[in-house]
């Protein structure tokens, strides 16, 4: 046994990838954010408390955006775990373990093992990554089921084995009972287009497919019974300005390919470019490689005359530039959008490191130098954001510092071409992780007051009905208060019973005391802020008052 700790200690590699399971772990304890994954996480706790789970409901309202499965499985864990951040998280976490572990398959499926290896670390250090461990919504789900199906869907496609076909079809409905058709379609679009490449058309058109499709039937059939129930048999209802909308009709085709073609009025007016510019943030630190290993990829296809040998793998390629520009055409861009497709671009950056940087070539050595000093500006970041944004904890800082030795005694001492471009990179991305896992996000979700509130209203245990918010509504209040927070009649303010407790905005607390001169004391101010949108100005300790706003509990005497 001591020799295997020796042998762990002497390997950088696995030191890293407990450093990186720490960070997830740190991740999994910070607080939900609003909007979106706050909102998730009190349908969750909501969906627990009422045990309904075929009707998805929100603040005792019909649900009707996103499918059941991250509901589901968030109320199931905090079933056992308890309504808590972990309790939230740790489904998605499990998802986003099947995500590496798939990539690693796939990878040496097709490749090799050190690919592998690289493919599932380049994956689980992306700042996308980091993200769905930490802000979890949806994606995290469908980026784990999605390459899970296409590993295992190629590997029936090359070894005929039904198991295969099986778990294959099992991974697709999963994915799109966490986020829509959208789950089918990227695997449809990575198998078929390196099936028609390889213009392998007794494959396209098998029979075992009709077997996949009522394997996906049968596992949709509890979420469409559901929809066909809550809505489709009651089109009196109006739900998100819909008069009677279908709910089979909504999820099968609505609520993804309607922001395309417009039946669906969501449109945030972003580009069709949107996401070439937030993949270049959200792929960090591993973009500059993934670019030119894009590329290559492109000069393959095209000095092949795109015409594929069996033994070559383009379902990467396929699936992340198809999957991407049907993204880019929708009127409704989020930047976590496109997190799906980043295993196909870890693979792809993996095979091209392994490829051209295991030997010496002096324009490998030129590209390695220019990584290298964008990974310089990267810690020149992270020790801003001590000196600058938050309040110093020497404990803390000592971590990125010592990592940033490491980084140089890295680029100094590694002889292996290879380790010589990828670990520099791996100790960023952990130095990356960790800052934001113990330093950045846990500061800043100090401001997010409902959350803060929430707590607080629980441990001082006020009843449900002496509890209400005012121009405050906040998704974490609930999840955080564990109840339905309601929101307090503005006229009714004057003859709430003693006790009442409102958490209102400071313009709400003016109106209150000094207009209206109602009999309501301040309890505790509260500085806020949507951390979700932070900016240099909130991150800046002395610009941040300037974009903070001020929320108040108020109680009844």
């Amino acid at each position: 046994m001591f020799d295997s700790i020796i042998r762990f200690f002497k390997n950088p590699y696995y030191i890293l990838f407990t450093a990186i399971g720490i960070i997830y772990l740190a991740f999994m304890q910070i607080d939900v954010m609003d909007v979106d994954a706050a909102q998730y996480a009190s349908i969750s706790r909501e969906m627990l408390e009422t045990g309904n789970y075929l009707h998805v409901y929100h603040r005792g309202e019909d649900y009707l955006d996103k499918p059941p499965l991250l509901f589901w499985l968030a109320s199931a864990s905090m079933q056992v775990f308890g309504i808590n951040n972990f309790g939230y998280k740790f489904p998605a976490f499990l998802v986003l373990l099947l995500a590496l572990f798939s990539t690693y398959h796939f990878t040496k499926y097709w490749y090799n093992q050190r690919s592998a290896l690289l493919a599932a670390a380049i994956l689980g250090t992306t700042h996308g990554f980091y993200l769905m461990t930490n802000d979890v919504r949806t994606d995290g789900l469908l980026t784990g089921f999605v390459i899970f199906a296409v590993w295992q869907i190629s590997v029936f496609i090359h070894e005929k084995k039904y198991i295969n076909l099986f778990l294959g079809s099992l991974g697709v409905a999963a994915a799109m009972l966490a986020k829509g058709p959208f789950g089918i379609v990227i695997v449809a679009i990575a198998i078929g287009s390196d099936l028609l490449l390889k213009r392998k058309w007794s494959d396209i058109f098998r029979w075992q497919w009709i077997l996949m499709l009522l394997t996906i039937a049968v596992v949709l059939a509890p979420m469409t019974y559901g929809l066909y129930t809550q809505f489709d048999m009651h089109p009196e209802k109006t739900v998100y300005g819909l008069q009677g909308p279908s709910g089979v009709r909504f999820f099968y085709w609505t609520q993804s390919f309607g922001r395309i073609t417009g039946e669906i009025y969501w449109n945030n007016h972003a580009g069709f470019f949107f996401f070439f510019h937030s993949i270049l943030l959200d792929f960090l630190p591993w973009i500059l490689f993934f670019i030119p290993a894009l590329v290559y990829k492109f000069y393959q296809l095209w000095k092949i005359r795109f015409k594929a040998e069996p033994q070559q793998e383009f379902l990467t390629m396929g699936g992340f530039v198809l999957g991407f520009l049907m993204l880019s055409m929708s009127n409704y861009k989020l930047p976590h959008y496109i997190f799906s497709l980043f295993p196909f671009a870890a693979i792809l950056t993996a095979v091209f490191l392994h490829e051209h940087f295991t030997s010496y070539a002096k324009w490998a050595v030129i590209w390695r130098k220019v990584q290298n000093g964008v990974l310089f500006i990267l810690y020149v970041a992270i020790f801003m954001l001590f000196a600058f944004a938050f309040q110093n904890n020497w404990l803390v800082i000592l971590v990125p510092i010592g990592l940033f030795v490491v980084f140089v005694y890295s680029l100094i001492n590694t002889k292996d071409e290879l380790h010589k471009t990828v670990l520099p990179t791996l100790i960023t991305a952990v130095a990356l992780g960790f800052v934001f896992s113990m330093h950045v996000y846990p500061n800043m979700l100090q401001y997010q007051s409902s959350s803060v509130v929430g707590r607080e209203i629980l441990k001082m245990n006020i009843p449900p009905d002496k509890f209400m918010w005012l121009n405050t509504e906040s998704n974490s209040l609930d999840f955080y208060a564990r109840r339905i927070v309601p929101e307090a009649n503005s006229d009714s303010l004057p003859i709430y019973p003693s006790g009442t407790y409102i958490f209102a905005t400071q313009k709400d607390m003016e109106e209150m005391l000094q207009v209206q001169k109602l009999d309501y004391k301040i309890v505790k101010s509260y500085p806020h802020f949507s951390v979700s949108k932070f900016n240099i100005k909130f991150l800046n300790a002395a610009t941040r008052s300037k974009v903070l706003r001020t929320n108040y509990l108020l109680v009844k005497n």
